[in-house]
């Protein structure tokens, strides 16, 4: 009876502990969702000396822009921050060093336009009321010349590389007539035409606070948060005037194969199919991950089993309306067709009972959530909040009943003429 009571009073040692342990860990690092009044994302660090920081403005990247002003947003992320105030660029560039602001990210050529920084804690204030006051920025006509720079004509399309072709290619016909079809770095026949105007329009209309996320990593404290948003209020108005996204509904897609010659690949055919998904929730992009990891993973992938060629590769592009799955490869000019052939008739034919290494795949992207470093969290919570663990065999299936429509997809080919 005594070594019955021994080992459950060890037992309630050893769970209160754990109980305490736990609750120290959720209080040491634990996400927080405010308001404030952007929507915000926290992950706390309380011993983190270092505080990252991503402004996501929705829908203000090169897709959405118009198309006599297609890349107007890249061309944006060479003018923010480069002078602040009455400084110089240089002068601007050694103001960011002296107040230990780093990892400085301006991005405009996805769905939305991301501003990504880092800031040693003891600078914050300084450092954040700094930086933000670029956004009140006026440029000049010799700025613009020179963001412009960064741009130069597009070169015919029979002289771009491969692979350059091939995507430029399949996105169009995956998205036909719309802006999830054009070239990510923009028009640079429409970027040689915007103007100071163009900017400052665009600026008013897609940065603004209630088209603005907040992501923030490290020691958090209410007072640091109401410094960056006392800063954001005094330079972007409260309400958007944002160009909507024209609906998938009406685009299809141009399922034809489409073969594209070009001198400059030799004896190898490039061969890349895009598999269209609209409107995913969080859980069936959750289920697109852990399927795709399931069918291409290098190690024990269902897809490379089938003898496909080592050289393949995928990538899954998530948008606001759209998911895209890309698959790649270079074969043997001579093996193409076969290839081709064997490539669609294993996405036509793919049974949930072939997929030996879901669970697998599942505890791989669970595992992957956990938090490793501050520098990568700010600009991936979304992926951190997607329900892995949620995923059923019923997803499973609906996301592979959408890769074997022939209808959602497209295959592009490249070879020499």
């Amino acid at each position: 009876m005594k070594k019955i009571l021994a080992i459950a009073f060890t037992i309630f040692i050893i769970f209160s502990a754990f109980q305490i342990y736990d609750k120290k860990i959720r209080k040491h690092s634990s996400f927080i969702h405010l308001k404030t009044p952007c929507e915000t994302i926290v992950f706390n660090e309380p011993n983190s000396k270092q505080i990252y920081i991503t402004l996501k403005f929705k829908n203000a990247g090169v897709l959405h822009n118009s198309d006599d002003q297609h890349g107007i947003s890249p061309l944006i992320s060479k003018l923010l921050f480069r002078k602040i105030g009455e400084l110089s660029a240089e002068e601007t560039e050694e103001k960011i060093q002296q107040l230990g602001i780093s990892n400085f990210l301006l991005k405009g050529t996805s769905d939305d336009f991301l501003i990504s920084f880092s800031i040693i804690e003891n600078q914050f204030e300084p450092a954040v009321k700094f930086l933000l006051s670029g956004l009140n920025t006026k440029f000049s006509e010799n700025d613009l010349i020179f963001a412009k720079e960064f741009f130069p004509t597009q070169i015919n399309r029979e002289n771009s590389l491969p692979n350059e072709i091939l995507i430029d290619r399949l996105y169009q016909k995956l998205y036909l007539n719309h802006t999830y079809g054009k070239n990510c770095t923009g028009s640079s026949v429409a970027i040689t035409t915007i103007t100071l105007d163009d900017i400052y329009n665009f600026l008013k209309d897609n940065f603004t606070l209630d088209n603005l996320n907040i992501y923030y990593a490290g020691n958090y404290s209410e007072e640091k948060l109401e410094i960056l948003n006392e800063e954001l209020s005094k330079f972007l108005p409260k309400k958007s005037n944002q160009q909507k996204i024209s609906d998938l509904k009406n685009i299809a897609v141009d399922s034809s194969d489409e073969e594209i010659s070009n001198d400059n690949i030799r004896d190898i055919c490039g061969i890349t199919a895009g598999i269209r998904f609209d409107n995913l929730s969080k859980l069936e992009k959750a289920a697109l991950f852990i399927i795709t990891d399931a069918l291409f993973n290098e190690d024990n992938g269902e897809f490379l089993k089938g003898k496909f060629p080592m050289n393949f590769f995928y990538t899954i592009n998530d948008r606001n309306l759209s998911t895209v799955l890309i698959l790649t490869s270079f074969v043997d000019k001579k093996d193409a067709g076969k290839y081709t052939k064997k490539l669609k008739n294993f996405l036509s034919n793919l049974d949930i009972s072939q997929l030996k290494n879901l669970e697998l795949s599942k505890i791989y992207f669970i595992k992957k959530q956990k938090i490793k470093s501050l520098r990568s969290i700010h600009d991936s919570l979304n992926f951190l909040y997607m329900p892995f663990s949620n995923c059923s065999k019923e997803n499973y299936q609906q996301i592979l009943d959408k890769i074997k429509q022939p209808e959602t997809r497209c295959i592009v080919s490249i070879s020499s003429k």
